[in-house]
């Protein structure tokens, strides 16, 4: 059993960390291109509740994708938020189907980055945006955090902010990182398909 299926129930009772302020601030970053009644993908997470509060900040559908069923199982019932099993590195998505593609703390989860960042821009339409929050390792602290996701058998692999605009680029998204406090920082970027590069 993975670390995420028996801290499924801790997920939802401790992912309630999210405000209907922080929604707004994440639903502003994505306003320019999740208009409402959009469609916004929300990859690895978790019990859903941060899908809940961007569906009413950005009159938007939200899909929750997460490889665990007991994090899926913990996904609230709610008219415009899906629930749907899978892993970011093999969505089970037609190409260009969301206009945005958010990961929140879950980046460094997945086991094939490479591949999770070719599935977001395959399924965002051109235009579209990825956003990623996560922690960055150089903080204060981080190699601790590094160490704990290791020990319960998760990769733990973190990117500085620098680090995560660099591997990003390198992959056809071409944005921006800026910290946010503590160990925190957001990457925001725009989907370019090869056909709307030329």
């Amino acid at each position: 059993m993975g670390f995420f299926s028996w801290a499924a129930p801790l997920v939802r009772h401790w992912g309630n960390r999210w405000t209907t302020e922080d929604a707004e601030q994440v639903a502003a970053w994505l306003r320019n291109t999740v208009a409402p009644r959009g469609r916004l993908l929300d990859v690895g997470g978790g019990a859903g509740q941060l899908a809940v509060l961007l569906s009413a900040a950005l009159d938007a559908d939200v899909t929750v994708l997460d490889p665990e069923p007991a994090m899926v199982d913990y996904i609230p019932s709610h008219p415009r938020v899906t629930a749907q099993l899978g892993s970011a590195e093999h969505m089970p998505f037609a190409e260009s189907r969301f206009d945005a593609v958010l990961t929140s703390d879950a980046f460094h989860h997945f086991r094939d980055q490479d591949a999770a960042v070719r599935e977001f821009a395959r399924v965002v339409r051109p235009g579209g945006s990825v956003l990623v929050l996560d922690l960055d390792p150089s903080a204060l602290g981080m190699q601790l955090v590094r160490l704990a996701e290791r020990l319960v058998g998760e990769p733990g692999t973190f990117h500085t902010s620098e680090g995560m605009c660099a591997f990003m680029a390198e992959r056809g998204i071409a944005g921006e990182c800026e910290r946010l406090g503590g160990a925190s920082y957001r990457f925001l970027g725009t989907v370019v398909k090869p056909k709307d590069a030329a």
